[in-house]
């Protein structure tokens, strides 16, 4: 079992590296304070996309998307949907950055 600050201290690794990529690619992100747990910064990472904000969670695991990934095989985006909710997409961090690509 993971302890609570290690598992805390890799999350926030991938909080910082979200931010540092996104950033690069010319996007205006930045880690909401608190990491999720003020009602008035959600989430883990704000991010603006083509003028819009987004509010982004991340997820460290060490093997806890292994369906996901087996399900993507050698596709770049795989679409799931539990009935009658919303699709959603699972993809590579690269391919994500490709396809919104900055400013």
């Amino acid at each position: 079992m993971i302890k609570h600050a290690s598992a805390k201290s890799k999350g926030t690794r991938l909080e910082k590296k979200v931010v540092e990529d996104l950033s690069a690619l010319g996007l205006k992100v930045r880690r909401q304070p608190g990491s999720g747990v003020y009602r008035d910064f959600p989430s883990d990472v704000a991010v603006e996309i083509r003028g819009k904000a987004y509010l982004c969670e991340c997820k460290a695991r060490a093997t806890g998307f292994s369906v996901l990934d087996r399900w993507l095989g050698k596709a770049e985006i795989l679409v799931v949907r539990v009935d009658r909710q919303k699709p959603r997409v699972y993809l590579e961090w690269e391919t994500f950055k490709e396809l919104i690509g900055g400013e």
